[in-house]
């Protein structure tokens, strides 16, 4: 929902004084672009993925054994006749048919699980990406609010002082308007440390050394449609990661069946013993009677059956937290309207009739500080409440998968 042209002057794109020296003005496209390619975070989890693909390499092998030579020499001593025996065989162990089958694709589905865990480390890092790019869009604009503030508050000191040195006032409230002057000044340098400190923080995660500032905009756009938004959830991370763990279970179980099909050998053994010469081929067989891949089967099927239960549960679980955030996104969204709508209108109107009343003697300082603080308090509510209606927009777009 778009939050108005008050909004977009109060909340747009502003570069505060303060941080107007930086080098590097950060938008929240270049936020999630520099986050994905140099977040620590991200970049660690892209090469974790290299583990994966060693796994699956090392399952494709046609034959995962090598074959086995064994050579033997003996002396051979006959009737006084001395000769030399040797013995050289080679043997390759066969797997049975579907073994390989079940470990490939036992190893894909560990990559698929790798990568899906590369992406829902990509989506945490990118939400908070978001998150901390808007805390600091929200500290630029506090501080060009209390900024504003302290110059009204050096504009009534200034005109209290002008009214005291005519004889309008007493010096008692030259005095209130001094101390109201300090705690505008205060409140400014404490902005100041905020906004350093969100700064700080959105540095901190990019991995970026320079000064940066922000610019953009705290009013939300419009989301997209729930049903497109339930759609893009169905893609999220966690679920294809226990898709995948559900498929690793089931080659489990594959894999074990294919013990309980004999295995095969083949070899070849050349022999010398005197002066014969002698070539032989063999064929090994390993027989099923025992070990039959009973644990593999057990485990994968038990498995298999708790992965689907939470598969299912999280994928409730989805639609619960995006039908939530969507909610509370809307409330949010309608609070800062409410706010604009209802309490901004007039507020700069009513500064400038202040300013003027009270240089004027129509009213007294006290007056003239109750309706500044009001107006600063209301400014200050709406700034919040916007920033509290892009929080909720990011947390709907980090429930149905968006971020990415």
């Amino acid at each position: 929902m778009r939050v108005g042209r008050v909004a977009l002057a109060l909340a747009g794109t502003v570069l505060c004084p303060y941080v107007a020296r930086a080098q590097t003005v950060l938008t929240l496209a270049d936020v999630l672009a520099r986050a994905r390619d140099q977040a620590p975070q991200i970049v660690s989890a892209r090469l974790a993925l290299g583990e994966a693909r060693g796994r699956l390499a090392g399952a494709s092998l046609r034959l995962p054994s090598n074959p086995e030579v064994d050579v033997s020499v003996g002396s051979r001593d006959t009737t006084g006749r001395r000769s030399t025996d040797l013995q050289v065989g080679a043997t390759q162990s066969l797997e049975p048919p579907g073994r390989r089958t079940a470990r490939v694709a036992g190893a894909t589905a560990q990559l698929d699980q790798a990568a899906a865990s590369t992406d829902e480390t990509i989506r945490e890092v990118l939400r908070e990406a978001s998150i901390r790019f808007y805390q600091a869009l929200y500290a630029t604009e506090r501080m060009r609010l209390l900024a504003s503030s302290e110059t009204l508050a050096d504009g009534v000191f200034q005109s209290a002082d002008r009214r005291y040195r005519a004889g309008d006032i007493a010096v008692l409230e030259v005095n209130v308007a001094r101390s109201s002057l300090g705690r505008a000044r205060a409140a400014r340098r404490a902005g100041e440390a905020e906004l350093e400190a969100a700064l700080g923080a959105l540095r901190s995660l990019l991995g970026v050394e320079g000064p940066v500032s922000v610019q953009g905009t705290l009013a939300a756009a419009d989301p997209p449609s729930a049903a497109a938004l339930l759609e893009s959830a169905q893609q999220r991370p966690e679920l294809r990661r226990l898709e995948a763990a559900v498929r690793e279970a089931e080659a489990d179980v594959s894999l074990g069946r294919s013990f309980s099909r004999p295995a095969y050998g083949v070899g070849v053994r050349y022999e010398r013993e005197g002066d014969d010469r002698i070539v032989l081929g063999g064929v090994t067989v390993t027989l099923p009677l025992f070990s039959r891949g009973q644990e593999l089967r057990a485990v994968g099927s038990a498995r298999a059956a708790r992965l689907r239960s939470e598969l299912e549960a999280a994928r409730t679980r989805i639609r619960i937290q995006l039908q939530t955030a969507l909610d509370v996104q809307a409330r949010r969204v309608a609070a800062a309207r409410a706010l604009e709508t209802d309490a901004l209108p007039g507020l700069d109107e009513n500064d400038t009739l202040t300013a003027r009343s009270f240089d004027v003697g129509q009213i007294g300082l006290a007056d003239v500080l109750l309706i500044r603080r009001e107006m600063l308090d209301t400014r200050a509510e709406y700034l919040s409440a916007l920033l509290e209606a892009a929080l909720a927009r990011v947390a709907v777009d980090d429930a149905a998968a968006v971020l990415r």
